[in-house]
């Protein structure tokens, strides 16, 4: 089960993905303030891999699929090989299907290290998401 630093950067990546009008068609777990997101079947699995969210465009024409990762699991091995999957996946008439990544923003130069090592440094259909530290810590609650 991801925790809820991993969901809080997924629900990050899947907002941004529907404000650029992709509709959210699967959402890996719940995340806290999660709504409809919550109630998504879990994504499909690509290449043996299974990304943490996907969505479509309006015509269904495009695809999307979103990554959050954690400083600690950004460089792993099986995050640069889901990179590497989910950046090269193209629609038929050879457009590239966006990637968004979801990262605390101190972890900025670890994502640059491991987007270069899938290919994917210069992508055009990378949308990199670099949420404040602050947005990502729990608040403490009055009683």
């Amino acid at each position: 089960m991801a925790g809820a630093l991993h969901q809080t950067l997924l629900l990050w990546a899947a907002r941004r993905m529907t404000w650029d009008g992709f509709l959210v068609a699967g959402f890996d777990g719940t995340a806290e303030r999660g709504g409809r997101f919550n109630a998504l079947p879990a994504p499909f699995v690509l290449h043996g891999r299974r990304p943490d969210a996907w969505g479509a465009d309006e015509g269904a024409s495009l695809i999307a699929f979103a990554e959050a990762k954690s400083a600690g699991d950004i460089l792993a091995g099986r995050t640069i090989d889901q990179f590497r999957t989910f950046g090269a996946v193209r629609t038929r008439s050879g457009l590239s299907c966006p990637l968004y990544v979801a990262v605390p923003r101190e972890a900025a130069p670890k994502l640059d290290a491991a987007l270069r090592a899938a290919g994917l440094a210069s992508a055009r259909n990378v949308v990199r998401i670099h949420v404040p530290e602050i947005l990502l810590k729990e608040t403490g609650r009055a009683a």
